[in-house]
């Protein structure tokens, strides 16, 4: 499986935002409101760096209960607020769910209460049996709706823009795309990466090497004119057939005589199919050896087949990292509860600079809680990146900067 950039709007969008479905949805209890109100959960004054998209996924899961159990239906808006309409609900219950999400979020100036003021920062709630409250919600909701419409239009003038860049993956090409794929040799496109535990002495021990195959040259060598990345739906189809093609090439290794963990990022798709079984029958015995790696957002979009293939694969002997992810990430959902042997976080730039020693002493705590023992900082690009996450309690750590090392840790003892 492979990463992706965000999906690209069309004119044909608008009328399905999810501003204009509760809009409709308004417009259909508004002569009959009764037992009717709604909670307006303002996300999107969060913070930049607290609106990262699995994390407005995980707030909204908070709810999954709730609606299931009750007439509530939550809507998902594009500036990433959170409205919930719900009809003779307790209110209890509902605060409750409120409450968790702001405890999600609980390092955020927004979710501070002041017991002073009248109105909250975090949440609005409207009782839309009151033909004020109803007004006014409707009127925010419309404010919404008229910028959703606005930032998806101006998405789709950007890709008309970005068609220069290559004519977008679509149905009409997705098929050839896919048959040249499936045919195409993959061997001499396998890219490793090393991740080494870095031990306090100096040096370091190999955890594993991980896998992937080179998406610069399969767009150069099958759609040199193709935009693979303009619809992430469309290109995860392509990357279930590349999962394929890679353990392909996998089942012809001989395990014997393999020395140094490997790790794959697959599907979770791909991890049922016939494929992986026939890839497990070749590894024959040698599971310690492999490494699976499923995406969150692969695991929150199937939650209930992530568990059953991560229980078949560590019941085999295989190992599982949930990857993904970055540290602040680790404040808003319990990494424990994947149950995977390994959590993945990338580094990034963000995390530097002038951090209060208190910041840094709560993210230290959350990564312990997490298990300091089974995370891994990804994307390490130079000495300050490790030196940061040793301060955290990592010590495994992948990226360019660690590849480097291993070049030289190999040099000196004449590899």
């Amino acid at each position: 499986m492979a990463d992706w950039g965000t999906s690209t709007a069309k004119a044909s969008d608008l009328d399905d935002t999810e501003e204009s479905l509760l809009l409709a949805r308004l417009n259909r209890i508004e002569n009959n409101a009764s037992g009717y109100f709604a909670v307006h959960i303002n996300l999107s004054k969060l913070r930049s760096n607290h609106k990262q998209g699995h994390f407005i996924e995980i707030a909204a899961r908070t709810f999954d209960v709730l609606v299931d159990n009750n007439d509530a239906t939550l809507f998902s808006l594009n500036n990433k607020d959170l409205a919930l309409i719900c009809r003779n609900v307790d209110v209890d219950d509902v605060d409750a769910a409120v409450e968790k999400v702001r405890g999600l979020f609980s390092d955020d100036p927004l979710t501070e209460l002041d017991e002073t003021a009248y109105e909250d920062n975090f949440s609005t709630w409207y009782d839309l049996s009151n033909p004020e409250d109803f007004a006014a919600f409707f009127a925010v909701i419309t404010d919404l709706a008229v910028e959703a419409e606005q930032k998806l239009a101006e998405e789709a003038a950007r890709a008309d823009q970005e068609q220069q860049l290559g004519e977008p993956l679509g149905p009409s090409n997705l098929t050839e795309i896919n048959r040249k794929l499936q045919g195409m040799r993959v061997a001499d496109m396998i890219k490793r990466q090393a991740c080494l535990k870095v031990q306090s002495g100096g040096g370091g021990e190999l955890v594993f090497f991980e896998l992937f195959l080179s998406m610069s040259e399969i767009k150069e060598r099958i759609a040199p004119d193709i935009n693979l990345f303009a619809s992430p739906w469309l290109f995860q189809y392509l990357t279930e057939t590349l999962d394929k093609r890679l353990l392909a090439v996998l089942v012809d290794e001989d395990f014997d005589e393999v020395t140094d963990a490997l790790s794959i990022n697959l599907n979770i798709s791909t991890v049922l199919s016939r494929d992986f079984q026939n890839f497990h029958r070749a590894v024959d015995g040698h599971m310690s050896k492999i490494v699976v790696e499923f995406q969150i957002i692969d695991i929150f979009a199937d939650m209930k087949n992530y568990a059953y293939a991560r229980d078949s694969l560590q019941e085999h002997g295989y190992r599982v990292v949930v990857d993904g992810l970055n540290p602040l990430s680790l404040q808003y959902f319990e990494p424990a509860e994947l149950q995977s042997d390994f959590i993945k976080i990338s580094w990034g730039p963000e995390f530097t600079g002038d951090e209060e020693e208190s910041r840094l002493m709560e993210m230290r705590e959350v990564i312990a809680k997490a298990g300091k023992g089974s995370m891994i900082l990804a994307r390490v690009d130079s000495e300050k990146a490790v030196k940061w996450g040793l301060n955290l309690g990592i010590s495994r750590f992948q990226g360019f900067f660690i590849d480097k090392l291993v070049q030289v840790i190999g040099r000196g003892r004449g590899g």
